[in-house]
């Protein structure tokens, strides 16, 4: 990114939930953000697939900070309606990644859709949702 870019000078996303999932962040323009991971034994329902809330982690992560790229300094967001679809079960072991993208950006909400996919490009969820857009804090 650009210094001139809303988003270029925040810091890499990477403590809290998105460092223990091992997330990794890749800005791919304003707007837009993907992330990937790799699914561990750990992660395992009881019925031994990967739990749907892990690829839901992953797809909101690459959302809301496709949102994030393109606030001003001092900005926020936060989601207000979020949304997932499964396609098919993620094992132990598959990479995943997600795509994150802003849709349409208002005045206080912004729009998002995302897509996760495993490592054969098959899609593994499809999430869509509405963030509000904070103004920076004195």
């Amino acid at each position: 990114m650009s210094s001139t870019d809303p988003g270029a000078g925040r810091p890499p996303h990477e403590d809290g939930l998105v460092q223990l999932l091992g997330i990794q962040e890749e800005r791919l323009e304003p707007g837009q953000v993907r992330c990937r991971m790799r699914a561990q034994d750990a992660h395992r329902n009881i019925q031994g697939v990967v739990h749907g809330s892990v690829t839901m982690a992953l797809l909101d992560t690459a959302m809301g900070h496709a949102v994030d790229s393109l606030l001003e300094p001092g900005g926020w967001c936060s989601t207000t309606q979020i949304s997932f679809q499964f396609h098919r079960a993620v094992r132990s072991g598959e990479e995943l990644e997600a795509l994150g993208a802003v849709t349409h950006r208002g005045r206080k909400i912004a729009y998002v859709e995302g897509t996760c996919r495993n490592g054969r490009g098959e899609i593994v969820a499809i999430g869509q949702g509405a963030w509000y857009l904070g103004t920076p804090r004195p």
